[in-house]
C-alpha cells in the first residue's frame, strides 16, 4: 500500500531525568496539564498535518503507552484509510533485543516503511511539548530537493549543550552539526523533527546501522554532511523537551498562563479519555468554601479548598481547609483536610493525610542530596500509590518514593530539606 507521508515517533525512552515519575511507565506517556499525556501534542501535530499512518516505537515499560494509544482513534488514526502502529524492538535478533539508539529503532521497522512506501517519512519524537503543523516544512522539503530536512530553533546560548546545534548558510542549508556538546558553534537547535526522503533514509540507515552508528544526531546526521543536501526549517512558537523534573514542572507552570504561547484551548490537542474512566467523570465540582485561581482543574475533580496556580488532574480531592500551590498533582490523588502542597508534582493516587505538609511555595534553589542533577529548585515529588501521613512534614527538593505506605509511615513523619525516601 502506497501513501504519501509517513510519520514514526520515537516512544521507547526511559526518561531517567524524570527520576520516579517515569520509572513505571514510558516518558510519552506521563500525565501532563490535566488530562492530557506528553505524547498526546506530537500524536495532535500528525493529525492536524493530515498525516494518515504513523508507526510508534515502543520500548521502556510500554504497557500504559500502549492502553493510551488504543487503536488510535482519538487521533483519526484508525479505519480503511488511516492507521496506528505500534513498534516494539525486535525479538530474537542476533545482537540485542533492544533499540539501540534512534537511528536503530527506524533500521528495526524498515518492514513497516517499505510495506507503506511513503514518498517522506517524517520522524518525531514523543516526549516534547508544542503544536506544529508539518505541511508546510514537508512542502518546503520537497520543494528544495532535501534529502533531509531538519526542524530547528534558537535557543538561549547557555542551554546550548543540551541540544544538538547546526550552522546554516544564507540559504538555510545545513553545513555543520554537533550533537549536545559544551562546544558553542551555535544557537540554533535540532528539535528532533525530521523529515527524510525515503530513499535516503534507507540508504542512510544501512550505512550506518550495521557498522554500530545507532544515532541520528551523533552519527548519521554529521555523515551526512558533505555528501546530502540537509536543509534547516526555522520554528519560532513553544516547543519544550520536558526531560526534566524542573522543566516539567515548568512546562505544566506555563500551560496556566497563554502568553507562554503553550495554549492549550487554541492548540485544540486531542487525547484518548478512556483510561481509568476518564469518560465518565462529571464536571469538577467546587465547594461553598473553595477558593481556586490561576489553576487548571480537570473533570471529576472535588474542591472543598484553595487551589492556586495549579494543574490537577482528573478526580483530584481537595479537602475542607487544605491548600494547594504551585503544584502539578496527577489522577485520583487527595489532599486530605488542612493538608498543604506547595511546589511540589505529586502522581497518582498520592494522599497526603489531613494537616500534613508537603514542600514549600517559597523554596528556591537547593538541591536534592541522593538526585543533585534531577531534583532541584525548591521542588518536591511523591511517587505513585504513596500515603503521606497526617501531620506530616516534607521538606523542599525532597523525592518520596512509589507506594510508600503504612510500613513506613515514621520515615515520613518529618522529611528535611533534601531528603529523600525511596
Amino acid at each position: 500500500m502506497k501513501t504519501d507521508v509517513v510519520a514514526l515517533i520515537l516512544a521507547g525512552g526511559r526518561g531517567t531525568r524524570l527520576n520516579l515519575i517515569a520509572a513505571k511507565r514510558a516518558k510519552p506517556a506521563v500525565p501532563f496539564a490535566g488530562m492530557y499525556r506528553i505524547i498526546d501534542f506530537t500524536l495532535t501535530n500528525a493529525m492536524v498535518s493530515e498525516i494518515r499512518h504513523v508507526g510508534v516505537l515502543t520500548q521502556y515499560r510500554p504497557t500504559s503507552l500502549m492502553d493510551h494509544l488504543g487503536d488510535g482513534d482519538a487521533w483519526d488514526l484508525s479505519g480503511v484509510r488511516a492507521s496506528l502502529q505500534v513498534l516494539p524492538p525486535s525479538l530474537g535478533r542476533a545482537h540485542s533485543d533492544w533499540y539501540r539508539g534512534t537511528a536503530d529503532a527506524v533500521f528495526q521497522n524498515i518492514g513497516f516503511l517499505r510495506n507503506l512506501e511513503p514518498r517522506d517519512v517524517v520522524i518525531l519524537s514523543g516526549d516534547h511539548i508544542y503544536s506544529m503543523d508539518f505541511r508546510p516544512m514537508i512542502a518546503r522539503h520537497r520543494e528544495s530537493g532535501a534529502d533531509l530536512t531538519i526542524a530547528a530553533m534558537e535557543v538561549p546560548w547557555e542551554e546550548v549543550s543540551r541540544f544538538g546545534v547546526m550552522k546554516i548558510d544564507g540559504d538555510e542549508n545545513v553545513t555543520e552539526f554537533i550533537e549536545k556538546s559544551p562546544e558553542r558553534i551555535s544557537n540554533i537547535a535540532n528539535m528532533g523533527i525530521y523529515v527524510f526522503r525515503r530513499e535516503a533514509l534507507l540508504e542512510e540507515l544501512h550505512r550506518n546501522c550495521p557498522d554500530g552508528k545507532f544515532d541520528f544526531g551523533a552519527h548519521v546526521i554529521p555523515g551526512m554532511l558533505g555528501r546530502r543536501k540537509i536543509l534547516a526549517h526555522r520554528f519560532s512558537g513553544y516547543w519544550r523537551d520536558v526531560g526534566t523534573l524542573g522543566s516539567y514542572w515548568s512546562a505544566n507552570m506555563d500551560a496556566l498562563d497563554p502568553s507562554t504561547g503553550l495554549d492549550l484551548g487554541a492548540w485544540r490537542a486531542r487525547t484518548n479519555l478512556d483510561g481509568r474512566g476518564q469518560v465518565f467523570h462529571p464536571a469538577a465540582h467546587f465547594g461553598a468554601g473553595s477558593n481556586v485561581r490561576n489553576s487548571l482543574v480537570s473533570r471529576g475533580c472535588v474542591i472543598e479548598g484553595e487551589v492556586v496556580g495549579s494543574v490537577l488532574s482528573p478526580g483530584v480531592r481537595v479537602g475542607r481547609g487544605a491548600r494547594v500551590v504551585d503544584s502539578v498533582v496527577m489522577h485520583d490523588a487527595l489532599i486530605d483536610r488542612g493538608a498543604a502542597v506547595e511546589r511540589a508534582i505529586l502522581d497518582k493516587d498520592v494522599t497526603v493525610g489531613a494537616g500534613a505538609r508537603v514542600g514549600r511555595a517559597d523554596a528556591r534553589g537547593g538541591f536534592n542530596e541522593h538526585f543533585p542533577t534531577h531534583l532541584s529548585d525548591g521542588i518536591t515529588v511523591v511517587g505513585k500509590g504513596t500515603s503521606i501521613p497526617a501531620g506530616a512534614v516534607i521538606g523542599a527538593n525532597v523525592l518520596i518514593g512509589t507506594e510508600v505506605g503504612a510500613l513506613r509511615v515514621n520515615e515520613l513523619r518529618d522529611v528535611p530539606d533534601g531528603g529523600t525516601v525511596a
